[in-house]
């Protein structure tokens, strides 16, 4: 698995969610908070989907269980 990569994502998003707590301390107006919050969301799922991507080529097809239960988990969120 590349965790680099998904490693560096996830600093990106701890760097938004940062700004984010800033923006809303400071009562920032909400037409620069909602974009924040979406980019926020939208960094998260490239984050998430990268994750899912990696698991499923590296540890879940090699075992027909975990890819189940992985496959399990995603279909019910």
């Amino acid at each position: 698995m590349d965790k680099k990569k998904i490693e560096n994502r996830l600093r990106r998003l701890e760097g938004q969610v940062a700004s984010l707590r800033d923006k809303i301390t400071v009562d920032a107006s909400c037409e620069v908070t909602v974009p924040q919050f979406l980019a926020i969301k939208g960094a998260f799922n490239a984050a998430f989907e990268e994750y899912v991507k990696e698991a499923l080529m590296e540890c879940a097809v090699k075992d027909s269980k975990k890819r189940d239960q992985l496959i399990s988990m995603l279909i019910k969120k």
